[in-house]
C-alpha cells in the first residue's frame, strides 16, 4: 500500500492510501498520528510512506511493516501526466467555478501585538 502524506503541522497530516495499482483505498483526510492510525493497513502487508509529512511520523508508527520512502515531495511537474490525461479526455476546469476541496476549516487566529 502506498501513503502520501502532506505535513499539516504537529503530529497532524493530511494522507490518503492506495493500493499498488493506485486505487484509491481510503479518500484523503487529514490525520492525527498516532500508533494506531495505519494499524488496520498495516497488520496486512507492507505499507509505504511518503511525503513531506511522513518521517516525522516514522517514529510513532514504529511497525514491521511501515517503510519510509525518503525524496518523494509534491511538486507541481509531477501533475504532468494526470493533466495531460484528462486534457486528452476533454475534462476542463471552469475556473470560473471552480471550487477547491479543503479538507479542514480554514480559522483565523488574532494577530499578536508587536510591542
Amino acid at each position: 500500500m502506498l501513503v502520501p502524506m502532506l505535513d499539516a503541522r504537529r503530529m497532524e497530516v493530511y494522507a490518503q492510501v492506495f493500493d499498488r495499482a493506485l486505487h484509491e483505498i481510503r479518500p484523503i483526510q487529514a490525520d492525527i498520528v498516532d500508533e494506531n492510525t495505519y494499524k488496520k493497513y498495516l497488520d496486512e502487508r507492507p505499507v509505504y510512506f511518503f511525503g513531506n509529512g511522513a518521517e516525522k511520523c516514522m517514529e510513532i508508527i514504529n511497525h514491521p511493516n511501515a517503510h519510509l520512502i525518503k525524496g518523494i515531495e509534491p511538486l507541481a511537474k509531477n501533475m504532468l501526466p494526470l493533466a495531460e490525461k484528462r486534457m486528452a479526455m476533454e475534462k476542463y476546469e471552469d475556473v470560473a467555478y471552480f471550487v477547491p476541496m479543503y479538507l479542514k476549516d480554514f480559522v483565523a487566529k488574532a494577530a499578536k501585538p508587536l510591542l
